[in-house]
């Protein structure tokens, strides 16, 4: 087995993680939305069903978002998965935190 030297540890931990040092993570965008009410309850439903939905308002539009995970084949899986049990048809882009 391979020794993993810190440097290179170091250097694989490193990047994974942003301009920010926040890890680098995906979301699934399902909706973007006029209304503010249609959002929510997109939001409210989605949530009900256990995903982690939340809504970012850009542009005067409501984005509707499942996640965010950690490794990007999580994020194409559980695109399909929504694709398939909702008939939602999002595309999985770069998490963003929120900014204050």
């Amino acid at each position: 087995m391979a020794e993993v030297k810190p440097a290179e540890a170091k250097a694989t931990e490193a990047s994974r993680l942003d301009a920010n040092g926040l890890p680098v993570s995906w979301s699934i965008q399902l909706a973007s939305l006029s209304s503010t009410a249609n959002a929510q309850d997109l939001q409210r439903t989605l949530r009900s069903q256990g995903y982690n939905a939340y809504i970012r308002h850009v542009d005067g539009m409501n984005r509707v978002y499942v996640g965010p995970v950690i490794e990007r084949a999580e994020a194409n899986r559980l695109c399909d998965q929504l694709k398939r049990q909702h008939n939602l048809g999002g595309f999985v882009v770069r998490f963003q935190p929120e900014r204050g």
